[in-house]
This record gives C-alpha cells, sequence and structure tokens, in this order.
C-alpha cells in the first residue's frame, strides 16, 4: 500500500508506550540496571538489556529483569529467552519457579528503583504532534505497562485525555490474554470499531508479532509501523512491517 492510499484507508492510530511515546531510558531502563545489580553484584551491559528487549522482545520489564538475572545463574540461556515470543509460557513457568529469587520480591524491589527515576521521563512525541492525532484518527494505547505506573506517566505529561481506549497490564486477569497477546489488541479493536483499518506503533519484535499474529486471526486489519527513536537499528524481517520510522517529522510525513 502507497502511502496515500495508507492516509486513506487509516482512521485509528494505536499507540504503545515505552518507546514510542515516552523514552523510558532514564526510567525504566534505569531500574532494570540498579535492580540486576541489587540480586547479582554486578554491573548490566547495554548490550545485555538489548538483547532481552530487542532481540528476545520481553515486553514485561519485570520478567526482562529477572531474566537477565536468571540468565546470569545460568538458569535460562540466551536460547530459550531469544525464543520468549513463541515459547512464552515456557519461559514465565521457569521464571515463577526458579530457586533463586521470589518473584513479587523483585517486583517490589524494581518499582521502589522505578519510582525514584520516573519523573526522569521525556515525550518521545509532542503534545502538539499527539493533539493533531487526536483530531483526525481515533486513538489508543495498547501497553505492557502495569496500570498505576501508565496513569502516573499519562498524567505527568497532560496527555491522557488524548487516548479514546487505554489497555494496560491490569486490564485482564487472564495473564496469557495480556500484551504481547493478540487478545490485548483485539480488546482495543473491538472497543474502538467501527473503523476502516489501524496503525500499530511499536518498537520490539514482540509489538511486530501481536499485530502478525492478531491479523491472522482477526479483523479490520492493523498495520504496523516500527518506531526506532532510539536508533537501536535491529534487524527485522520487512514482511509485516509497514514502515519503519526514526523520529517524530518521519512519523508525522507518513500520517498526514
Amino acid at each position: 500500500m502507497n502511502l496515500l492510499s495508507l492516509q486513506h484507508n487509516i482512521d485509528c492510530i494505536i499507540f504503545d508506550v515505552d518507546g514510542v511515546l515516552i523514552d523510558v531510558r532514564p526510567s525504566y531502563h534505569k531500574a532494570i540496571y540498579e535492580t540486576f545489580s541489587y540480586y547479582t553484584g554486578k554491573t548490566l551491559s547495554q548490550e545485555e538489556l538489548l538483547f532481552v528487549k530487542k532481540k528476545a522482545g520481553i515486553n514485561n520489564d519485570w520478567e526482562s529483569t529477572i531474566v537477565l538475572i536468571l540468565i546470569d545463574k545460568g538458569y535460562i540461556d540466551k536460547e530459550e529467552a531469544i525464543n520468549y515470543t513463541t515459547n512464552q509460557m515456557a519461559i514465565q513457568q521457569k521464571i515463577f519457579k526458579n530457586p533463586y529469587i521470589d518473584y513479587d520480591d523483585l517486583v517490589n524491589r524494581f518499582e521502589a528503583f522505578y519510582k525514584k527515576f520516573r519523573e526522569n521521563e521525556e515525550l518521545l512525541l509532542d503534545k502538539g504532534f499527539l493533539n493533531k492525532i487526536k483530531a483526525k484518527y481515533k486513538t489508543a494505547i495498547v501497553t505492557g505497562r502495569p496500570r498505576e505506573d501508565l496513569m502516573f506517566s499519562l498524567e505527568f505529561f497532560g496527555i491522557k485525555d488524548y487516548f479514546d481506549m487505554i489497555v494496560d497490564d491490569d486490564y485482564t486477569e487472564d495473564k496469557s490474554k495480556r500484551k504481547p497477546s493478540k487478545e490485548a489488541l483485539k480488546y482495543a479493536v473491538d472497543r474502538l470499531k467501527p473503523f476502516k483499518s489501524a496503525l500499530y506503533l511499536g518498537d520490539t519484535i514482540s509489538d511486530l508479532m501481536m499485530c502478525k499474529h492478531y491479523n491472522r486471526f482477526y479483523t479490520p486489519y492493523v498495520y504496523y509501523i516500527h518506531c526506532d527513536f532510539y536508533g537501536v537499528n535491529e534487524a527485522l524481517s520487512q514482511e509485516d512491517i509497514y514502515t519503519i520510522v526514526k523520529s517524530q517529522k518521519q512519523l508525522e510525513d507518513v500520517l498526514f
């Protein structure tokens, strides 16, 4: 589909949050570094962080952190981790049954670090641009962020009212239906209908796979745009990606 056709057929934009709406390198990523150091006594490298977030596509930052720790302890290997998007349930079972760390304790420790850093976050898409999107499109968020953390950031930046629908990590008690499950995207789509088709703005392999799995089973179609706002330049299959954008200006050229 060419650009003019896309603009004509799209009337709904669905956003990821971390790495798309908000720069979480000074908050969530710093909390991962600090939590990893607390449990291992070691310094986490940026390469290791990018491995779990980008290559393995582990959406949940608590799970990203504990997987990094369990890789360090030899309980999970990198080959297992890199297959997270296709073997999520098996890896989660290992996480919850691991003999080293209580998961709830890790979550509490992580959240304490995150709350120290969360006011350091910055918007990646400015409010004027978001207002322009809201004037033309239906809008939603589908994210793996916990509700408390998400609401703090949306209210901190004053952008909560830019979105017609919000699906966070607490939208259901059924963990199997939370992002990156296709069911999280379907839940938003069902409540935004009617519309012709949508765009999902994501930044990880798990975002891409969520859209791919959704489109295999459901309609209307949701196109995927990959936002490489951190300049990672990761190798991704172009088959299911409409385009890759590296800045707000490039995204604006696509949408308007």
